[in-house]
């Protein structure tokens, strides 16, 4: 290629850089031009908002100021107080400038700082309880547990033998009815040989219902707290209190079982001799395990009494101790080792020395059961609910001479 040819070419492509860059000039100062009317306009759009909201702001503060004029007129004392009103237009206008550049987007937040001092209106007290209307309950706090009155502290069932029993009116046992005639006696070689019998009696005992119930609305169980189970736990307790009576002092002539302290189940304490509670205990025992050959394995005293034997005092020192064989193993106390519970079923002054364990039972037929019906009498209508507690038991005392009945004086 020659050497014009080529200084052609460049000037070539000399001219068309230029023409390039004058284009790319051209479109630049197009684009620049674009940004620029908008730039403009958005600065008068906000110009715009400025002064909207500026004469917005004056014309507040003028009313403000009015209103605070005709009201420091009517103002008496050496100094006027600014209204809360007047504190706010005071902090907006200090932070005006704050605001203009929230507006223009400069900021993206800002806080107005209300200023301090005395304020009219009402004076200003400490936050108490006693600022709150409108009722006093939001202070309190409530309890779900319903507190029930007192319980017997041992029940005697707890003291006997039971067992569950099927279908029956009546239970029914044989029983040796004293010793019967005759005698065993050594025989010599060849001789005759004497005899005996045994004389048995067939005895019987009813299954007797105890039962109560109580009516209630359906709103008491949906709102007082506990309900429910209040009922659940008291009802019982007041059932087994009345089984504790039949079980002690039980006529025996239906709808009553016969009780072990009834006359033809026990057998009379001696008391000769006795001075105090715990030799009366001791010579009960005694008629029991040698008189009558039972084995005494629970001694049942009321409270008083069984408190009484820690007023023992020691002769000659005066210091207290418990009588003699009685002692505490395990925080139960024991008489000659024999367990002694207390109980406030039996009668005042009245306890019981007996063999528990083989002398009696306590047979459940129908076991203690709680029980809510809405279809009774009116309750559909009324909308309350009747709750029904029973059992079904008998007891069979299996003689005379199982238990002992003592009396004490009065402690």
């Amino acid at each position: 290629m020659e050497l014009q040819d080529i200084a052609t070419q460049i000037e070539g492509l000399g001219k068309s850089v230029e023409t390039a860059k004058a284009e790319i000039k051209s479109s630049t100062d197009k684009e620049v031009k674009a940004l620029n009317e908008q730039v403009l306009e958005i600065e008068k759009k906000a110009a715009e908002n400025t002064k909207v909201v500026k004469d917005a702001f004056d014309k507040y503060r003028e009313e403000q100021e009015s209103r605070e004029a005709k009201r420091a007129t009517q103002m008496s004392g050496p100094t006027q107080q600014k209204s809360f009103e007047q504190r706010i237009a005071d902090s907006v206008d200090k932070n005006r400038e704050h605001f203009e550049k929230f507006n223009r987007g400069e900021r993206k937040s800002f806080s107005i700082e209300v200023e301090g001092g005395p304020i009219e209106q009402k004076a200003v007290g400490a936050v108490s309880v006693a600022n709150v209307t409108g009722g006093a309950n939001w202070a309190s706090q409530g309890d779900s547990t319903i507190r029930m009155n007192q319980n017997t502290m041992t029940h005697v069932r707890s003291l006997l033998p039971t067992r569950s029993f099927g279908p029956a009116t009546d239970y029914y046992f044989m029983r040796e009815n004293g010793e019967g005639e005759g005698a065993l006696t050594p025989v010599a070689e060849s001789a005759l040989k004497p005899q005996i019998d045994l004389d048995l009696v067939e005895a019987s005992v009813k299954f007797e219902t105890i039962a109560g119930w109580l009516l209630t609305s359906r709103k008491a169980m949906l709102n007082i707290p506990g309900f429910v189970g209040f009922l659940q736990a008291r009802l019982p307790e007041k059932l087994m209190d009345v089984e504790d009576a039949q079980i002690l002092y039980g006529t025996g002539v239906s709808p009553q079982i016969k009780g072990i302290l009834t006359a033809g189940n026990f057998t009379a304490g001696s008391g000769a001799g006795a001075i105090v509670l715990a030799e009366k205990i001791i010579n009960d025992i005694s008629l029991l395990e040698d008189t009558h050959k039972r084995i005494a394995n629970g001694i049942v005293v009321r409270p008083a009494q069984f408190f009484s034997f820690f007023k023992n005092k020691a002769a000659g020192s005066g210091e207290y101790d418990l009588p003699q064989g009685f002692q505490f193993v395990n925080g139960i106390l024991y008489a000659l080792g024999i367990p002694v519970a207390k109980t406030t079923a039996l009668a005042t002054n009245d306890y019981v020395v007996g063999d528990f364990q083989r002398g009696a039972e306590l047979l459940i037929q129908e076991a203690m059961r709680i029980e809510f019906f809405e279809q009774d009498a009116t309750n559909v209508r009324t909308n309350q609910v009747t709750v029904r507690i029973e059992e079904t038991i008998s007891l069979p005392v299996y003689g005379d001479n199982y238990f002992v009945k003592g009396s004490s004086a009065a402690v």
